[in-house]
């Protein structure tokens, strides 16, 4: 199933705005605890600055107006505690915390850990003074504590989610740029010799579809004019043969003054002959220019399928008669579709013409139709069955006998006139009514066509 693209759009976007929604939850929710941690640093500072003015005013430790809860440590510059009201017996200790290795360095330190002589965890606030230390501390709540246990986690999580905020980033940038990837690749085989549009992938969405359709455009398009190179190669040299002989009689007829009458309509009906075979081929071409276009100019309408042959019939009776072959149709008068009239006159009159052409003669020609309804839609489509007895055809130019320009004899075909155009105007007339052909040489000798026509 292929989603639109503007889906994917709408649901990379919605994807990326979560997650930053989701950091900044995190964020805010690390603020507020940085910011009551940091309300509990500043009341230490106070609480700290309070007891170092009691001390230089001479209070007695005991008597520094601080809160009970407040935790008051005093330590001599080598670390001795000279006063600790929560802890009486630690006076006169050497004492070794990473608070006050800090407040040597730097001159204060913060620091938020469990107390090694009491049961509970403290906030720390340590100041170096030039004659010692002053260390205030807060029993931190279990609140506290889980909040201040799980910001790194949050810190890990924030930097998690800007990770996966990149990777989608990456991967809607690797997706909106796929067709654009594709169509570098589809430039780089058009500049290279060898041109296998194969390999390309393009993403199941609308600009995929443009894409592989800008593709295949080009490829009909090479393909068109790969076509018109040869047809103008072919035609070219099919002129050739025709305008030449056309161009000999009427040479031989303008040096020869004194030639005789019969000698002189002798050389006419050649050149006749000649501009006849010209104007076919002309006319054969145009018609399968107009098909590979689908010009305009077919008009549909109704035939009359007898009516039809009956006029191919009477075209191309004198040859029927001068190579005596029997035709047999097996066409009802009532058999009728909606079509081209001048592609299916054309079909039935190059199907014939090649029977006579390479059949040989003496032969019989037949053919023979049915309806056949499409359910459903109410349609129907008319197959048909063409035959004849004549030599038949090789077994290895069956695969391109619908090639245009391709000949099975080419030095009978040339004497006889033909182009190779004739059955290649039958195939293209057939698939303009939506139908198939199919070539095969008959067990008893001669060849079979098969085709159908649908009613279009």
């Amino acid at each position: 199933m292929k989603v639109k693209y503007q889906y994917h759009l709408i649901l990379y976007f919605l994807l990326a705005l979560s997650v930053m929604a989701l950091a900044f939850v995190v964020f805010s929710y690390n603020v507020d605890i940085n910011y009551n941690l940091k309300t509990k640093k500043t009341g230490l500072i106070m609480y700290n600055d309070i007891a170092y003015k009691a001390i230089c005013n001479n209070t007695p430790y005991d008597s520094i107006p601080l809160p009970a809860r407040v935790r008051v440590s005093i330590l001599d510059t080598n670390y001795s505690v000279i006063y600790d009201n929560f802890n009486i017996n630690q006076v006169g200790e050497k004492v070794l915390r990473e608070e006050f290795d800090i407040a040597k360095k730097y001159g204060s330190s913060t620091l938020l850990r469990k107390a090694n002589t009491i049961d509970a965890h403290f906030l720390f606030y340590v100041k170096k003074y030039p004659d010692f230390y002053l260390r205030t501390a807060l029993e931190c709540d279990e609140e506290i504590l889980r909040n201040v246990r799980s910001e790194q986690r949050y810190i890990y999580l924030i930097a998690f989610l800007f990770i996966l905020l990149a990777v989608i980033i990456f991967y809607v940038t690797r997706r909106l740029t796929k067709p654009i990837n594709a169509l570098n690749q589809f430039i780089n085989i058009v500049n290279s010799p060898n041109r296998d549009f194969s390999k390309i992938k393009f993403p199941n969405d609308e600009l995929g579809e443009v894409s592989k359709r800008i593709i295949e455009t080009y490829q009909r398009y090479e393909e068109t004019k790969l076509y018109k190179e040869q047809m103008s190669h072919n035609v070219a040299h099919e002129l050739k043969t025709p305008v030449t002989a056309i161009r000999a009689y009427l040479e031989t007829i303008l040096n020869s003054p004194d030639m005789g009458r019969e000698t002189f309509s002798k050389f006419v009906e050649k050149a006749y002959s000649q501009s006849m075979r010209l104007s076919s081929l002309i006319s054969d071409v145009s018609t399968l220019n107009k098909l590979d276009e689908k010009s305009d100019s077919f008009k549909n309408e109704d035939v009359v399928i007898s009516q039809c042959l009956k006029e191919v019939l009477n075209e191309l009776g004198y040859k029927i008669e001068a190579n005596n072959i029997e035709f047999v149709s097996l066409i009802s008068t009532n058999l009728r579709l909606n079509g081209c009239y001048t592609l299916i006159y054309s079909l039935f009159k190059n199907l014939i013409d090649n029977s006579i052409e390479h059949g040989g003669k003496n032969i019989t020609i037949t053919l023979s139709a049915g309806i056949n309804q499409i359910p459903g839609d109410g349609g129907y489509r008319i197959d048909f069955t063409y035959t004849d007895t004549g030599k038949g055809i090789p077994p290895e130019n069956l695969p391109r006998i619908f090639e245009r320009f391709y000949r099975i004899e080419e030095g009978r075909t040339r004497k006889t006139g033909g182009c190779g155009l004739g059955l290649a105007i039958v195939q293209n007339a057939i698939l303009y009514h939506r139908g198939e052909v199919t070539v095969d040489n008959r067990p008893e000798g001669g060849v079979i066509f098969k085709f159908h026509l649908y009613s279009l």
